[in-house]
């Protein structure tokens, strides 16, 4: 379970102006809930997934998963709960490092690493990880992954962070960068993946249709806040059009608040 609460984020950007990026947030994820995330570009989608995984730290506000307190914790500390995919299919994996390498690197994740990644003894069983994936993947451990493609690298990003079981799994825009078919594979690949071992899951996406269609919970964000959560049969009556509509209404009654407070 994901509890977040009074969740606040700051940044200077210079010249003497802030941005709040994130403004008194709570989020209460029960495990196994899969929670797709809209909104427009600065709405703080991104910012929550780095404030939760700790690439930096909240101004206040805690952060818990399964009853731990992570507030405090360094990133690397916090990689033991947590699993991530990028945007970007080159973020999640070493290029110049073998497939096996990479996979090995994954199974130490969020402990002490030593210089030997004890590759030779898994091999059997990364064989076996890959050919579920089936790209092809299983019959060449030894290759490079700056050798595969974009989406052979994302699946193979996905399947190393969910390798070691996350508390909770991040996934921010992690098919945006694909073709549209093989965007759909990865999905796929997630819902499997998800299902199989009833990970707790944040997914940002820009694609309303896959914002209603993937998980079970969507919540929309704007200027730092969630403005919109829905579940149930709530969601499944939603449409991309009323998901639309309630976008702009929500920016248009903002608008509003905030001339009000300027009168």
């Amino acid at each position: 379970m994901l509890v977040i609460e009074n969740l606040n984020k700051t940044f200077e950007l210079g010249g003497g102006t802030f941005k709040r990026a994130i403004s008194d947030l709570n989020l209460i994820a029960p495990e196994g809930d899969f929670i797709t995330m809209v909104g427009s570009n600065g709405a703080g989608k991104s910012t929550l997934l780095n404030l939760i995984a700790g690439v930096y730290p909240a101004d206040s506000g805690s952060i818990k998963i399964n009853g731990t307190d992570i507030s405090t914790f360094p990133e690397h500390k916090r990689a033991k709960f947590i699993g991530r995919v990028f945007q970007d299919p080159m973020m999640g994996t070493a290029g110049t490092m073998t497939i096996e390498e990479n996979l090995a690197m994954a199974i130490k994740r969020g402990e002490r690493r030593g210089f030997s990644l004890g590759v030779k003894g898994k091999r059997t069983e990364f064989r076996h990880i890959l050919k579920e994936l089936d790209l092809d993947l299983d019959e060449r451990l030894k290759d490079q992954v700056k050798l595969l493609s974009g989406g052979q690298r994302q699946a193979l990003t996905l399947m190393m962070a969910t390798l070691t079981t996350p508390k909770l799994l991040l996934l921010d825009e992690h098919t945006a960068a694909l073709d549209p078919k093989t965007a759909a594979r990865i999905i796929t690949l997630t819902n499997n993946i998800v299902a199989e071992n009833q990970l707790t899951v944040l997914m940002v996406t820009h694609n309303l249709k896959q914002a209603l269609e993937v998980g079970n919970r969507t919540i929309m964000m704007h200027d730092g806040e969630i403005v919109l959560d829905l579940k149930g049969r709530e969601r499944e009556q939603t449409s991309v059009e009323r998901l639309l509509e309630a976008f702009s209404r929500v920016k248009k009654e903002r608008f509003l608040d905030d001339r009000a407070l300027l009168a």
